[in-house]
């Protein structure tokens, strides 16, 4: 029969992030040039795979200085995301 991409993709989706595979989190980060840029390459350095961020400016109530990033990644299981939320 037919399979809905759609579908298909949110319970791909929803198996890695069950299996720890897919994890989300909330990072605050320098606004300064190259905050953004540390974080990448901490992932990056610890074999994160970015699958989608937003960086968040105006509706905080922190530090001006900072910024928060909302990240997914996916990762290679529970262990490994273990270790980057050591690396964070």
């Amino acid at each position: 029969g037919n399979i809905d991409t759609t579908v298909l993709g949110r319970v791909l989706e929803r198996g890695l992030a069950a299996d720890d595979r897919m994890k989300n989190f909330v990072a605050t980060v320098s606004d300064r040039p190259g905050g953004i840029a540390r974080l990448t390459t901490l992932l990056g350095d610890n074999g994160a795979s970015i699958k989608d961020m937003y960086h968040e400016r105006a509706f905080l109530h922190t530090n001006i200085d900072h910024v928060h990033v909302k990240v997914v990644v996916e990762l290679q299981g529970k262990e490994h995301a273990q270790q980057i939320e050591r690396a964070l």
